[in-house]
């Protein structure tokens, strides 16, 4: 290593410059060691220590990670429809019935019917036959009730009946007994015998 000398006429703050700008990365011939002399001083050079050159590590630039931001989601929350507004029935108007007036009641009409009638056409009276079975006919009144032997005979609208009847042996000779009711009650009857002879 070389040595500098400087003469005794610089000061030795500029000899502090140098040594600090050696050790700043100056000159690498920059000495290690600074010897003075004195123009009068007959004293030996003053040997200083080395300096070690100071070493700058690189920091090591890490590479920043980006950390993962979580990703949100929207959340899709539906619009409810408006409501819709309660529609409002229509009720149509009702008419109004205006009750008839009232007549009174008054005595209720008895039904008047004709004089009752009743004529037996056949069979005639102790009439002899061959048939065991026969008709019986006649005229009623058209709302009088026949019944020949309690069997019922209906009249027509112009009073006309008829019904038949079965000769059995055990009733012969038969007695046929014909009986019209009126409406009002009255009562009419017909009979006629009839011979049944095979």
């Amino acid at each position: 290593m070389r040595v500098r000398t400087f003469p005794a006429r610089l000061p030795l703050a500029a000899a502090l410059m140098m040594l600090m700008l050696a050790a700043c990365g100056g000159d690498e011939a920059a000495p290690a060691v600074i010897e003075t002399e004195q123009p009068t001083s007959t004293t030996e050079p003053v040997t200083l220590p080395a300096t070690p050159k100071p070493t700058i590590a690189a920091l090591s630039e890490s590479t920043p990670t980006p950390s993962k931001i979580p990703t949100v989601i929207p959340t899709v929350v539906p619009t409810p429809a408006p409501p819709r507004p309660a529609a409002t029935p229509t009720v149509p108007p009702v008419p109004t019935i205006t009750p008839e007036p009232v007549v009174p009641a008054g005595p209720t009409p008895v039904p008047q019917s004709a004089a009752l009638e009743l004529d037996v056409t056949f069979p005639a009276e102790d009439m002899i036959v061959d048939n065991e079975t026969i008709t019986v006919t006649g005229i009623a009144s058209p709302d009088a009730t026949v019944s020949v032997n309690g069997n019922l005979a209906i009249p027509d609208a112009e009073g006309r009946f008829s019904l038949g009847l079965t000769i059995s042996p055990d009733e012969n000779p038969l007695a046929i007994e014909v009986i019209a009711t009126s409406v009002a009650g009255e009562e009419l009857s017909l009979v006629r015998t009839v011979i049944f002879v095979p």
